[in-house]
């Protein structure tokens, strides 16, 4: 890793050529879910659960019903839907993420307010927790994290925490670096809020540059362990912790092919946005990182940088690589599965039938579905 006079961090691939893939990804199956005529694909937020029969279900965000929908996931019907209201003593304005802890325990993130909002099937408010201190005013976002939450950026619990994982809107600057916390966490029992975890000084830190809001975001997994593991997207390491320690650890979970990472070699208060533009679409970004507890192995998700593009060039177009690794992050192989306009990576999940990726069908007659392909690992043939 290396720092120029203007500040641009190089974040190198010291592994890159050099490893030798045993494992890939192949569709095994697929599953079709049938939407409703006020429903489209590429849900905002999914999250897979059972209900106290056993029964899997697989829930998921309708924001123009402002409503949570469930199906049956193995039978792939619609079992019912929670509707919230928009006004009033159970209002929820702008829900854009949740976690089912039960039915009567679904905590539901409102961003409008800036407030988590414990509700229960019926759409009943039980109790608001606030996000942001007003006290702050309008300069609250250069102190507290903001949120956008999806599928691979879920809120999680861990040991009657919930976890919310938030990120610095722009770049981070050399004074904020050592006081700004990313990730709030909530005690279900007293709703008392500890903000944890700073960003690795070694890759946001020195005042680089990482314009754009996608080079900020923290995707978080839970280990078989009960730690937190942080994916950057500019680090080829993982960064592991537990949920009320200050200290990481890494290890390297890299691609192959992956690049040296760079920010972009330009003032930071006055980048022009077609200069943002085209560093996201030119550099190597990771993204989700996923455990699948059946199989006992981590994917990790890189888009390929495209190395001429230029603003107008869509981040879409980027190549979706997932890598594999063991449970202790030894690589495993890595498999090409297409690109954005091909495959919502937002929408990942593992279940025991492999890995779910949401697929974005060209065929029109496809267009009332939510569709999954299924994933699962295979042995190279040598």
């Amino acid at each position: 890793m290396m720092l120029s006079c203007t500040h641009t961090v190089t974040v190198n691939n010291e592994k890159r050529g050099e490893l030798t893939a045993t494992y890939h990804l192949v569709v095994n199956d697929e599953k079709r879910i049938l939407l409703d005529n006020e429903t489209a694909p590429c849900s905002p937020y999914i999250q897979m659960i059972e209900d106290t029969t056993g029964t899997r279900l697989l829930t998921f965000l309708n924001p123009y019903k402002n409503s949570i929908y469930y199906y049956d996931y193995e039978k792939e019907f619609i079992i019912g839907r929670i509707n919230y209201e928009k006004e009033g003593p159970n209002g929820i304005l702008w829900p854009t993420g949740y976690y089912i802890k039960n039915m009567d325990s679904i905590y539901v993130y409102n961003r409008r307010m800036l407030e988590i909002a414990l509700t229960d099937s019926a759409g009943r408010v039980k109790r608001r927790i606030s996000l942001r201190d007003d006290q702050q005013g309008d300069i609250w976002t250069l102190y507290f994290p903001q949120y956008l939450f999806n599928t691979v950026i879920p809120i999680i619990e861990i040991q009657g925490m919930l976890i919310l994982t938030g990120f610095y809107h722009s770049s981070i600057s050399s004074k904020m670096i050592d006081l700004f916390l990313f990730t709030a966490c909530i005690d279900i029992k007293t709703s008392e809020i500890k903000f944890m975890f700073k960003y690795p000084g070694e890759l946001y830190g020195s005042d680089s540059n990482w314009e754009g809001g996608l080079a900020t975001l923290v995707y978080p997994e839970i280990s078989p362990t009960g730690e937190i593991i942080h994916s950057f997207p500019v680090s080829h390491d993982l960064y592991i912790t537990s949920w009320n320690s200050a200290m990481y650890k890494t290890v390297y979970a890299g691609s192959n092919t992956a690049s040296t990472i760079h920010s972009i070699d330009w003032e930071t208060d006055s980048t022009p946005a077609e200069v943002i533009l085209a560093h996201i679409a030119r550099e190597d970004m990771y993204t989700a990182i996923r455990y699948d507890s059946w199989r006992k192995v981590y994917y990790r998700i890189l888009l390929k940088g495209i190395p001429n593009a230029t603003h107008s060039t869509p981040k879409e177009k980027k190549p979706i690589t997932i890598i594999i690794m063991d449970e202790q992050f030894n690589y495993l192989g890595e498999t090409v599965i297409g690109d954005g306009e091909q495959w919502n990576w937002k929408n990942i999940f593992v279940t025991r039938e492999g890995l779910n990726i949401e697929y974005l069908s060209e065929d029109d007659l496809d267009e009332d579905y939510m569709i999954f392909k299924i994933f699962t690992i295979e042995k190279k043939q040598l």
